[in-house]
């Protein structure tokens, strides 16, 4: 029988709840900066980039902190990308009551993001960190424009839905739109995308450059034997 160790699994178990708690961490702490523009009332008459670069900056520094993180959990391996994507899958399931948003919205971005981070973790594998880390945020940022998209799309709603007066061929610009709380003069419906996504547009992304920081670290290659090695062989020479 394989020997059983008692920190990989707990790194499996914690990875989850850690990576959550950086969710809901940097939702507030986005707020906050939100909150320190002066005016959080959200009239849509002038680009809001302080919401858009309050989203970037912390999305950033939360998955700098799982990149950390994830080396004392110990979690190491596919376990690990299985773990991170659990709480992806809470809120995919979450999402079939159709009080909370459109079933299939949180399916397809639950299959985007698992996409990601297996091209990711496949990437660092490899060593190819700074691939990873492009591949993931460029595959992070396209998976939550395309859930917005669905969850925006008309399907099989009410008639007279205020989603049916969108343009679609402003579609892959909606995400775009409710970060920056502006339609810059394409789209005058933009107004209700913040009402329907309710911090989706940040939640998606942000939650994913979460799961690529614990993704990218645990499936990084420790050059640290190779270089004990030459050290030895240094020493004995």
């Amino acid at each position: 029988m394989a020997d059983v160790n008692p920190r990989k699994i707990a790194g499996i178990v914690l990875t989850p709840v850690v990576s959550t708690a950086l969710l809901v961490i940097g939702v507030i702490a986005y707020v906050f900066l939100w909150g320190l523009s002066g005016d959080r009332t959200m009239d849509h008459a002038d680009v809001d980039y302080v919401y858009l670069l309050a989203a970037v900056v912390v999305s950033g520094l939360a998955a700098a902190v799982a990149y950390r993180i994830a080396g004392p959990l110990r979690a190491r391996g596919w376990s690990a990308v299985l773990a991170v994507l659990l709480p992806a899958v809470v809120f995919a399931i979450q999402q079939w009551d159709k009080g909370f948003g459109k079933w299939e919205a949180g399916l397809v971005w639950l299959a985007g993001l698992a996409v990601v981070l297996v091209a990711a973790a496949l990437l660092a594998r490899r060593g190819l960190l700074r691939a990873a880390w492009i591949v993931g945020v460029l595959g992070a940022v396209a998976v939550a424009d395309v859930a917005v998209l669905v969850q925006l799309m008309p399907s099989t709603g009410l008639v007279g839905e205020p989603t049916e007066t969108f343009d679609r061929a402003y579609a892959p610009l909606w995400l775009l739109f409710a970060l920056v709380d502006y339609d810059f003069g394409l789209d005058p419906a933009t107004w209700y995308i913040g009402d329907v996504l309710d911090m989706r547009e940040v939640g998606y992304p942000m939650y994913s450059v979460i799961a690529l920081g614990f993704v990218v670290r645990a499936m990084r290659r420790d050059p640290a034997p190779a270089v004990e090695a030459a050290a030895q062989e240094s020493a004995a020479a």
